[in-house]
């Protein structure tokens, strides 16, 4: 009996195999473009405590990413292997190709692909297509708007145009030192951590996350079109078995690289939080001893001298306006101190307790 095989067909699944390992090294080069391995990437003792585990992920990401191309690479190998055999020998029934085929999941009993399998509906041209620039969400141009809005008495406020006045000295000193960023935030940052650079690398495990839905919906179609040409045969159910279980095995990815983006995008907002609430609460102390040394205990005492008969002078009814702006901008430093370490403790907590479970690929 004649094994029903186009061997064209099955060769140029070979080749597409060849192309997403291919692709699989893009992959690779845009791991190592946008996620440092180094635990000590993105400093602050709060990104150090919350990401304790950098290191290991990143190593299991680049492992699993190698995985991948050597199974695609072996992969095509074995395709073309199965269309030379069967042209060498006319297609004849002995021929035996089930030794290029493993069982990549011996504990389960999978269903083969074949020719009757539902194509998956892929969005890109290629899996590669996901790989776009990384962003950060700490960075988003509408919420600095938002975030600005909010912090408008920073304008009015003699603690904050001190800090620019300091930043704008050092910057003209040793901009060298903080890389043209601004001081205070810097040295926050040494407590909290970078938190773009942790926003960036989460951003980078989501689109990794989107390449491997991609992979997978590639791999099954490419396997539907080589089963539809390569009809019979036990060896041909041993193949399907082979190339659903390594499709299956891509769609898993995706959630762990979900989890991770999780993981690392809370660090982030929890290093931005804290590092805002600490300078929010150091405007609002300095406000607050400038309203005391002027000589007022409150917003209410500096308004009563203005509108007493004995602030008619006026030296005093100004000491007394700027006494009510900056208590008016300690208040509001106070409550951005609040938010701020409201945002920083939420996503502390959703960061510290989002569990990273890494979905082992199959071994060539």
């Amino acid at each position: 009996m004649a094994i029903q095989v186009d061997t064209s067909v099955v060769r140029g699944g070979g080749e597409a195999c060849l192309q997403l390992a291919d692709d699989i090294g893009r992959a690779l080069e845009y791991f190592d473009n946008h996620i440092d391995k180094a635990q000590s990437w993105a400093g602050g003792a709060l990104i150090q405590w919350l990401l304790s585990e950098h290191s290991s992920y990143a190593s299991r990401v680049d492992s699993g990413l190698m995985r991948s191309k050597a199974l695609m690479i072996a992969s095509g190998g074995a395709l073309d292997d199965v269309a030379r055999r069967f042209d060498e020998n006319e297609y004849d029934a002995q021929v035996s190709v089930r030794d290029l085929f493993d069982d990549l999941d011996p504990g389960v009993a999978t269903a083969p692909i074949d020719g009757s399998t539902e194509h998956q509906s892929i969005a890109v041209g290629s899996p590669s297509a996901a790989l776009v620039p990384p962003e950060s969400s700490v960075a988003d141009p509408a919420f600095a708007v938002v975030w600005n809005i909010i912090n408008w008495p920073d304008y009015i406020s003699l603690s904050y145009w001190g800090r620019q006045l300091l930043n704008a000295i050092f910057q003209l000193v040793a901009p060298s030192l903080t890389e043209g960023q601004d001081l205070f935030e810097f040295l926050a940052q040494k407590l909290g951590g970078d938190w773009d650079k942790v926003a960036l690398a989460g951003s980078a495990f989501g689109h990794l996350g989107d390449f491997f839905d991609g992979l997978a919906g590639e791999v099954n179609n490419l396997a539907v079109d080589v089963f539809a040409a390569w009809t019979s045969g036990e060896s041909a159910d041993r193949a399907g078995e082979y190339f659903a279980e390594l499709a299956a095995a891509f769609a898993a990815q995706p959630e762990v690289y979900g989890d991770l983006a999780l993981k690392y995008s809370n660090a982030a907002w929890a290093a931005f939080g804290a590092c805002q609430g600490l300078l929010s609460a150091l405007d609002a102390a300095v406000d607050a001893l400038v309203v005391f040394l002027m000589g007022f205990a409150s917003v209410g005492e500096a308004l009563a001298a203005i509108f007493s008969g004995g602030a008619t002078a006026v030296p005093a009814v100004v000491s007394a306006v700027i006494a009510v702006v900056e208590a008016f901008s300690s208040a509001w430093g106070a409550m951005m101190t609040t938010l701020s370490l409201t945002i920083a403790a939420g996503a502390t907590l959703g960061s510290a307790t989002t569990n990273i479970e890494f979905v082992s690929l199959p071994e060539v």
